[in-house]
């Protein structure tokens, strides 16, 4: 099985289980047989319901609710759920960036034209020859964008294991629940300050500091010391980023 470095925020080097190339062409079977059928579906209701309208006026209404759907439906899901589509989610697999943390929408914009270019316009091969052929089992658009697809399952065991202070219990529960408006790289900032080694001066300077700023960026008021907060909050940001 193909390994996928990563280099997380914490600046540990990590080798980890790439998704293979079968659950990453059964997902894109998944997806292809969701569009398929919502096209179907859509084009009955369409020659239905607009059975008096103009060839133009369905021209349109194809193109807005058929069309334009299907054709950003990659990048949409991808980016609204944490780097997956329905097909990633049904194979367990998503993408992630190099260093582990959460693409940007850049990256994942990138990764989609692209997609259109070795999964599509090149044929699929083209796609699955560079998966099978490259060092850390990336298409064209995950070299471009900085992009891997990793297994969910052992991308959440790896960041469990990695952050020891966050939760690794069952029975946790989160504190505050705006920690899931963070996003990961502010998390990983926050975790980066609390657990790597600097002047106790500069500390207790720089960790007030950092809790009224977050603090403000979530509207919220904390009933816990400065460095209980952040921690808190940390840890109530994986809760609902991991699960």
């Amino acid at each position: 099985m193909a390994e996928t470095n990563i280099t997380t925020g914490q600046y540990v080097r990590l080798s980890m289980p790439a998704a293979s190339v079968l659950s990453r062409i059964t997902a894109w079977i998944i997806d292809g047989a969701l569009m398929l059928f919502y096209t179907i579906i859509m084009a009955s209701m369409v020659s239905i319901m607009m059975i008096r309208a103009s060839q133009t006026i369905k021209t349109i209404v194809i193109i807005m609710f058929i069309a334009l759907p299907i054709y950003f439906y990659p990048f949409l899901c991808e980016k609204c759920w944490k780097g997956k589509t329905l097909g990633k989610h049904v194979m367990n697999i998503h993408v992630v960036n190099l260093d582990g943390s959460r693409p940007s929408t850049g990256q994942l914009l990138i990764r989609w034209l692209l997609f259109l270019v070795d999964g599509l316009l090149l044929g699929p091969s083209i796609g699955i020859l560079s998966i099978i052929f490259t060092r850390n089992s990336q298409r064209l658009g995950d070299l471009a964008a900085g992009t891997v697809v990793v297994r969910t399952k052992d991308y959440a065991k790896m960041h469990i294991r990695l952050q020891d202070f966050l939760f690794n219990n069952p029975n946790y529960r989160p504190f505050y629940t705006e920690a899931a408006n963070l996003s990961w790289r502010q998390a990983e900032t926050i975790a980066r300050v609390l657990h790597e080694p600097m002047d106790i001066n500069h500390r207790r300077q720089l960790i007030p500091q950092l809790a009224q700023q977050v603090q403000q960026t979530l509207n919220i008021t904390p009933v816990m010391p400065p460095e209980q907060f952040l921690q808190t909050i940390v840890n109530d940001y994986y809760y609902y980023d991991v699960r």
